[in-house]
């Protein structure tokens, strides 16, 4: 069995541009989930179902990381998919995976061009922060040369996620896709990948989060059991705890960075949302959970809109 250090260690080895797009879908603020043997089939995960007139949508909240000890999934959630006319996703990550063109734009954003380097471009006392990391993790230095300091904080978080046994492919957003594109369901996408990447890349003094990043790392072995549990019970007042409101506590100076992240996409996403509602008589919607809950949430704007919506 592979160490953390290992898996970290093989997983930086080559830096490809699947990897990282799969390191922006798996942001610090989106959940980790840890491994479990219970069966996923007791689980009762966040399912919310809105409807107006004719229409319903159903909104899922996604684990982007996760562990094939949450399969299967509760009936009530595959019947939501299945009864749906179309899947809709942030961003249809399994489509950009054989788009060799998409790819090459996903480096182009993500990196610096020859000649720029992120210890350029990012305090040196942060920098050193990352190299002591890097070093713990015995991985190459060159790895991170070129990456934008908002693609370097994605990627070492994913890291240090699938140190922890953690793994996208099991993500719940992954299984839906993969199951839609086997049979030839429709799906449909919120975002596209190159619009999150010039969103990330938009963030004001982005090193800053970077550090912030590198100086909570200690803490992703108490926050996973605690999000593990209020995904699975389905609590939506912990998880908007968790995923929002005790970040926006204890940093308020972040606060333009969960405007960014959560509460002007959940605009965005809410507006598309309705409008490919208005076209299909049933979606299954599948988000990050954090755009699902609290206030300024996707669910919130689809209620103001004119939806009823409860939790199933």
């Amino acid at each position: 069995m592979m160490t953390g250090n290992q898996r970290a260690n093989s997983l930086s080895r080559f830096i490809t541009p699947r990897a990282l797009y799969r390191a922006i879908t798996c942001c610090v603020f989106i959940f980790l989930i840890a491994a479990n043997p219970a069966l996923g089939a007791n689980d009762r995960g966040l399912l919310l179902e809105a409807q107006k007139g004719d229409r319903t949508v159903y909104l899922l909240g996604s684990i982007h990381l996760a562990d094939q000890s949450f399969y299967p999934l509760r009936d009530a959630i595959e019947k939501a998919y299945r009864d749906s006319d179309a899947l809709v996703v942030e961003a249809d990550v399994i489509a950009m995976e054989s788009d060799p063109a998409l790819q090459q734009k996903v480096m182009l954003e993500s990196l610096y061009p020859p000649g720029q380097q992120l210890r350029d471009n990012i305090p040196p006392k942060i920098y050193a922060q990352l190299q002591e990391w890097l070093r713990k993790r015995q991985i190459p230095e060159a790895n991170f040369n070129r990456m934008r300091p908002a693609i370097a904080m994605i990627t070492l978080s994913l890291i240090e996620m699938q140190a922890r046994g953690l793994d996208p492919k099991a993500g719940i957003d992954r299984h839906f896709l993969n199951l839609a594109h086997k049979e030839g369901k429709t799906t449909l996408q919120l975002e596209s990948v190159i619009q999150q990447l010039r969103m990330l890349n938009s963030l004001d003094k982005p090193e800053l989060y970077l550090q912030q990043t590198l100086d909570q790392i200690s803490e992703m072995d108490t926050f996973v059991p605690r999000m593990k549990k209020a995904w699975k019970s389905g609590d939506r007042e912990a998880i908007h705890q968790l995923v929002i409101q005790e970040g926006l506590d204890e940093h308020p100076e972040f606060e333009a960075l969960y405007e960014l992240l959560f509460f002007q996409r959940n605009r965005e996403m809410a507006q598309k949302i309705r409008e490919l509602s208005d076209k299909h008589n049933k979606l299954f919607v599948v988000v990050g959970a954090g755009h699902l809950v609290g206030a300024q949430s996707i669910t919130e704007l689809l209620e103001k809109s004119g939806y009823s919506i409860q939790q199933i």
